[in-house]
């Protein structure tokens, strides 16, 4: 079977880039969670500055948090998605939404693990000293 390239069309491109922005400012406005993420994020990001962290600590925390951030939007994606569809109290329903917000907790324990292993002592020896 032959594969014909689509020809790259930049409208379309950007366009796409501005749908992910609006569901990026969707849940920035609506998630009360993902505010609280970005917070954290951005003071993350900002102790990695002050304390200079490595290149390979700079790696972690960016996929550490963009993990985070990625899995409380694919959270508020799944509940959304179920709310819609099922109208009724659906035990069914109910594992499945348990189980992403479950997704999201493991996430987050694991990126506060991560984020205590990068700041941690560095922020003892500055609360100490």
């Amino acid at each position: 079977m032959k594969q014909t390239l689509k020809a790259h069309n930049p409208i379309k491109h950007a366009k796409s880039f501005k749908y992910a922005f609006n569901g990026i400012f969707h849940a920035l406005l609506n998630e009360a969670n993902f505010r609280v993420q970005i917070v954290i994020t951005a003071i993350a990001v900002l102790l990695g500055i002050y304390y200079r962290i490595s290149v390979e600590e700079w790696s972690i925390l960016t996929l550490a948090t963009g993990l985070l951030l990625s899995a409380e939007m694919f959270n508020t994606v799944l509940e959304n998605i179920i709310d819609r569809l099922i109208t009724d109290y659906d035990e069914n329903a109910k594992i499945i939404k348990d189980l992403a917000a479950g997704f999201v907790l493991i996430m987050a324990v694991t990126c506060a693990i991560l984020l205590g292993l990068i700041f941690g002592s560095r922020i003892l020896v500055t609360v100490f000293n």
